[in-house]
């Protein structure tokens, strides 16, 4: 018996690594292709309109020896965790309290809505307005247009709690404190995880529009300078850089809850 689960362990670990090598094969087939397709394409069309992938990465090969761009992806994070922390912080609040009061529920979710529904170039408009053009409308497109993500994230998990859970955490007259953290926390976990990449992801997008629209600083401002140059070669390195940087983001807010989450299955095992 013992041998034959370790035969399957093995199974199922070398099944692992060929799912991720294929995986890994296909993200390469798919960059070639793209790639095949852009050199193609360009030496159709002039590099103001598509510059070479050669010429592309020329240019972002200068862009990260340079002093400025430092300093430009610090502007750009700034202003990014600044507003991804105040949605995270009351687009929360705002959750729980929507999951733990239906009459509240029916009071904030229409505005919920009515936030996530507008256009965020709407909110940008208004910000540009409201703040001027010194960045603090960037903080506010990404607060606005992330804070809802996290409300309906957190209040859908407070609807999805296994009833059977709460059930029990009573038959054994489980303290509000212990029926929190050990049943309502732990059920709302997932969901606050898909939320925070979610906005994560979405935060990224709007810091940039925001900077592109608004900020004399930072990676979306640099963008407008290029484009404003005429230097289309610098707005596709700028835009791969902001890609990449946002998938990097979502990849390290994924990692770390499995670690989190693999360190306390280790704790309680």
């Amino acid at each position: 018996m013992k041998a034959f689960i370790t035969k399957m362990n093995r199974v199922f670990k070398n099944k692992k690594l060929y799912n991720r090598w294929s995986s890994s094969v296909g993200i390469i087939i798919i960059s070639l292709i793209i790639l095949l397709l852009w050199q193609g394409l360009s030496s159709i069309y002039t590099p103001l309109v598509l510059p070479s992938p050669f010429l592309t990465a020329k240019s972002l090969l200068k862009i990260l020896q340079s002093k400025c761009f430092f300093i430009e992806l610090f502007s750009t994070l700034q202003r990014l965790l600044i507003g991804l922390i105040a949605s995270i912080l009351i687009g929360s609040i705002f959750g729980i309290m929507m999951g733990c009061s239906k009459k509240i529920k029916h009071l904030l979710e229409p505005l919920v809505y009515l936030v996530q529904a507008t256009p965020p170039i709407l909110y940008m408009t208004l910000a540009m307005l409201w703040f001027g053009l010194n960045g603090r409308a960037t903080i506010f497109i990404v607060f606005i247009g992330s804070a809802p993500v996290m409300a309906v994230n957190i209040a859908e998990g407070f609807e999805n709690i296994d009833v059977k859970l709460i059930e029990m955490g009573k038959a054994f007259q489980f303290s509000r404190t212990k029926m929190i953290l050990e049943i309502i926390i732990p059920s709302l976990k997932a969901y606050f995880k898909t939320g925070l990449i979610t906005v994560f992801s979405f935060g990224w997008k709007l810091v940039v529009m925001g900077e592109v629209l608004s900020a004399s600083t930072g990676l979306g401002a640099q963008i407008t300078d290029a484009r404003m140059n005429l230097e289309t070669n610098m707005v596709f390195a700028w835009g791969i850089i902001v890609i990449l940087l946002c998938f990097l983001f979502q990849k390290i807010t994924a990692k770390l809850f499995e670690f989190r989450l693999k360190r306390r299955k280790n704790y309680e095992g």
